[in-house]
């Protein structure tokens, strides 16, 4: 009887366990920073790989400030196309543990700001997936009831059919010089498939950025064994503009962007040379990283466990205060979110926007965006303006999912770069 109770409770437990969850990249915890998850080996990638297991492996790094160590445990969830929890339940899509513990941490050495780095690797020994699709990695603190701290999207693709993709002229003429417009064809080659409206649904993202996905789509023809996505004016993006950046991989000496390093008690300051707006300013190209940071450390015999935090000074001058409109420091630095400590302060006596929050040891890119206050839309052109000359990865992911199936299979991604021939 007593067994039989605790099974009766455990799916009541669990459900505690996800109270308030967000089926998407987020961070619960404060003291979480500079969550970086990508393929083994290549700090700059996506979290997207084959389902064949011989087909590379995903690394999640994440920071715990502070010098405790945590009891953190992990475990992945299967989703729908469109981000929500999938009908299987997981021993159809898990091979091994359905919950496992992170081991594998470090604590920082030698820096004002203590931390301790934790490193997951998937899969693993313990936990791996059989299944194609859509998957949400949870992270949970053992020492605090089992609290959810973060979560992280990755995708695990067949790669069974193919995409022929292009960028074409748009379709409106006032969105010639600032925006990028797609167009695709999905080969399925020898697959049968009943009724594509219903059974296949396409998204296109720009940058790996969930906050701008189009879609789902439907196809627009299907010619023989191919599904043509050729839409006017659907598939289109604002093109931006290549991302600002500071270099800050050193505290000894001034990087890129950096006016002023200072060191304080428990911390290090450094200050930005203030930045003007780009809205109406003329495109010039430079390498970028779209938007994402790289933790490095180029300071004289110091290895990665010994980059340390800082205040970081960012300024925007602005003759007055925009109406009705908040701006904030936006990119990979904040998670891709409107975080309250990336929310600028208006200073009247400087004539500028400014904001400093606390940032790892890198290279960093980052822009200004305009967030309506009674709306909430955000608006990445006003001091950043659009160039269709913009430089900008773009991803196309194909899921099926035929009458009588439990799941939404991720049968292929593309990824295309704008401003290449």
């Amino acid at each position: 009887m007593r067994f039989l109770l605790l099974f009766a409770l455990l799916p009541f437990a669990l459900m505690a366990q996800d109270e308030g969850i967000r089926y998407e990249n987020y961070i619960y915890d404060e003291d979480i920073a500079t969550v970086q998850f990508h393929l083994a080996g290549a700090t700059q990638t996506n979290p997207m790989l084959d389902l064949r297991p011989s087909n590379g492996a995903l690394v999640l790094e994440f920071d715990h400030l502070g010098g405790e160590i945590k009891d953190y445990l992990y475990t992945i969830q299967h989703c729908t196309s469109d981000w929500q929890p999938s009908d299987l339940v997981d021993n159809e899509y898990i091979d091994g543990y359905n919950e496992d513990r992170i081991l594998e941490f470090q604590n920082s050495l030698n820096t004002l700001t203590p931390y301790v780095r934790y490193t997951l690797r998937l899969p693993n020994a313990n936990m791996r997936w059989t299944k194609s699709g859509n998957y949400l990695l949870k992270i949970y603190d053992n020492d605090d009831d089992r609290r959810l701290v973060l979560t992280r999207r990755f995708l695990v693709v067949e790669s069974l059919w193919g995409i022929d993709a292009q960028f074409v002229r748009p379709a409106k003429v006032d969105k010639f010089n600032t925006h990028h417009e797609i167009d695709f064809t999905i080969n399925y080659r020898n697959f049968r498939i009943q009724n594509p409206q219903q059974d296949v649904k396409a998204y296109v993202m720009q940058n790996f950025r969930w906050d701008n996905i189009i879609g789902p789509l439907p196809p627009f023809a299907q010619r023989e064994t191919k599904l043509v996505y050729d839409f006017q004016d659907r598939v289109v993006f604002p093109a931006g503009r290549e991302w600002r950046f500071f270099d800050m991989r050193a505290f000894d000496s001034r990087g890129e962007s950096v006016k002023r390093i200072s060191e304080k008690d428990d911390y290090y300051e450094v200050t930005l040379y203030t930045d003007q707006s780009r809205g109406t300013a003329s495109y010039l190209f430079r390498a970028d990283l779209n938007g994402r940071y790289a933790i490095d450390n180029r300071q004289q015999n110091q290895t990665l466990d010994e980059c340390d935090y800082a205040r970081v000074l960012f300024s925007l001058t602005q003759n007055q205060a925009l109406d009705d409109a908040d701006v904030y420091v936006f990119g990979e630095l904040s998670d891709w979110r409107l975080r309250p400590e990336f929310k600028m302060e208006y200073l009247p006596e400087a004539k500028a926007y400014v904001v400093e929050p606390l940032l790892k040891q890198g290279y960093y890119n980052y822009e200004y965006v305009v967030v309506d206050r009674k709306s909430g839309k955000i608006d990445e052109s006003e001091f950043e303006g659009n160039w269709y000359e913009t430089r900008n990865d773009y991803i196309i992911l194909v899921y099926y999912r035929p009458f009588g199936d439990r799941y939404d299979r991720l049968m292929s991604s593309v990824t295309i770069v704008s401003g290449q021939k």
